[in-house]
């Protein structure tokens, strides 16, 4: 794997890694494939396709995506299930496979708890209802 910069992924980067799970700024992670669509806002890309998450939480998503968008980047997300949209940010980018597949993660503009309408969500996600 390499990360943003084009470095391979490291032991010695793990920590950057881990500091993502710092649950003083996030919310628990849920591993769940939840069908969404993308869709960018940026000018410098114009990006638009139907997938699935990853992981979820109150704050974001990560998801596999077969192109790059820069980290930055705005996007719209839209649940196919509800219709119900909400404004993000890609802030981090990690190649799976060179020039094919990326692992992006997306933060929520304003973090919201029953946005991905998980039945028995974390209690933590609780604390930021929409």
């Amino acid at each position: 794997m390499k990360s943003e910069g084009g470095d391979a992924l490291h032991s010695d980067e793990r920590p950057a890694l881990d500091r993502s799970k710092n649950n003083d700024r996030r919310s628990t992670r849920l591993s769940r494939r939840i069908p969404i669509l993308i869709t960018s806002l940026g000018p410098a890309h114009n990006f638009w396709g139907k997938c699935e998450t990853a992981v979820v939480n109150a704050h974001g998503f990560g998801v596999v995506l077969p192109e790059r968008l820069e980290k930055g980047t705005a996007v719209t997300v839209k649940l196919i299930s509800s219709g119900r949209t909400k404004i993000a940010r890609i802030v981090l980018v990690i190649t799976i496979v060179e020039g094919a597949s990326w692992l992006l993660g997306v933060e929520f503009d304003i973090p919201a708890g029953k946005f991905w309408g998980v039945e028995d969500p974390p209690p933590d996600w609780l604390e930021y209802d929409e």
